[in-house]
């Protein structure tokens, strides 16, 4: 419809303009000394319509053909930045396929085509994760080397990646001066804390440990549990490190977060510690506060070897009794049930206890406990099979070709 409009309009231009020259009876005077010219208004508007027009297309040529050096840089740039990105799209594609070679190839030869600097970060970090996929550790330090130039200390990406290569190549020093950098840039990035908090568990440094995990579990990057057993862990690590005295020992623990308190191989090594301070009573209570808590077989095992005397030790079977009659198939359980009895000489409940222990659970431990009881019974006949048991259960099986 709109060309049929445009068709008519054209058509009743022409008309009129048509109709206007054969009535219009005008003419131009043009004095030229010593000339003078005399024609048509017709003629002289058709010949300065055709004059401008020839003017115009005279001037668009000569722009043209100055524009074109320009013209045919901006074509070749457009065609080397096209390549560039093909060649970054077939060098993801080859890293993502595991063709690392290609990959870091590609993404080289992308480099080298690059001119704007978002380009050239992309390429060189696909180059840099290919070649230390391939562990071509120099190489990768030559792509980072080039970073490191082009932007000096002020390109997130690029830190964030050393830090994690350095890592996994167990460079901690350099890895712990790239999440500096990062740190500079972004000082509450998430992925940076996480990273940190790898690198400090493997340097075992226990302060930094918690320090990061409580700023994890804060902005929620690891839940409840995981913090919990990362910061058991450090617990241990700290221990571990930082021998303390039987008070220092109490004052650290009472310091702690009372959820923590209930791990049980944090609960195990305090425990273990205060006991080989000669203060067997302080992991007794500690042991029995945790157990109240929540329940451990471990720690149950544990509650036997103690070395408690007298009343202690009394009340420590009465105790263990009582938890017995919650967890009548627990063979840790049983198994200290009979160690305390052994040792505050009931030799019948003693026996009864590791025998019910085995028959839950057959382990080296309870047939060693055993045998020494009946050989201190003079039972040898009976304890031979003991030992021999628990001698089985201890010694990998090995297979006769």
């Amino acid at each position: 419809m709109r060309i049929l409009f445009w068709i008519i309009a054209l058509f009743a231009l022409a008309v009129g303009l048509t109709l206007f020259a054969q009535l219009n009876t005008g003419y131009v005077l043009l004095f030229l000394p010593p000339w003078r010219i005399e024609i048509s208004l017709n003629v002289f508007a058709m010949l300065t319509l055709a004059t401008i027009t020839l003017l115009y297309l005279l001037l668009r040529l000569i722009a043209e053909f100055g524009g074109l050096p320009q013209r045919v840089k901006q074509y070749r740039e457009r065609q080397q930045r096209d390549a560039s990105i093909q060649l970054e799209r077939e060098a993801r594609l080859a890293f993502f396929e595991g063709r690392y070679q290609r990959a870091e190839r590609l993404a080289g030869e992308a480099l080298n085509n690059s001119e704007n600097n978002d380009a050239f970060a992309v390429n060189a970090l696909l180059a840099t994760r290919a070649a230390h996929q391939m562990r071509d550790f120099a190489r990768r330090d030559q792509y980072l080397e080039k970073l490191q130039q082009r932007f000096g200390n002020q390109h997130l990406s690029a830190a964030m990646m050393a830090a994690e290569l350095y890592l996994d190549e167990r460079r901690y020093s350099d890895a712990s001066n790239a999440l500096a950098a990062a740190r500079q840039i972004s000082p509450k990035l998430t992925a940076a804390l996480q990273l940190e908090l790898r690198l400090r568990l493997r340097e075992e440094n226990p302060d930094a440990i918690l320090r990061l995990v409580e700023q994890l579990a804060k902005s929620e990057a690891v839940d409840a549990e995981q913090a919990r057993r990362i910061r058991n862990q450090a617990y241990l690590l700290k221990l571990k490190q930082q021998p303390l005295s039987s008070q220092q020992l109490q004052d650290w623990w009472h310091k702690l977060p009372s959820g923590d308190k209930t791990l049980p191989q944090l609960v195990e090594a305090v425990a273990d510690s205060h006991k080989q301070q000669g203060e067997p009573a302080f992991a007794r209570i500690l042991i029995e506060e945790t157990l109240r808590n929540e329940w451990s077989s471990t720690l149950a095992g544990r509650y036997g070897l103690l070395g408690l005397t007298g009343e202690a030790l009394i009340s420590q079977l009465q105790q263990a009794e009582l938890w017995l009659k919650q967890h009548p198939k627990d063979h840790l359980l049983l198994l200290t049930l009979g160690r305390l009895c052994r040792a505050s000489a009931l030799w019948g409940k003693a026996q009864t206890y590791l025998e019910a222990s085995i028959a839950v659970h057959p382990t080296a431990v309870a047939h060693a406990e055993l045998a020494e009881l009946l050989d201190s019974l003079d039972k040898n006949d009976v304890a031979s099979k003991h030992y021999r048991a628990s001698l089985s259960l201890a010694l990998p099986q090995a297979s006769l070709l």
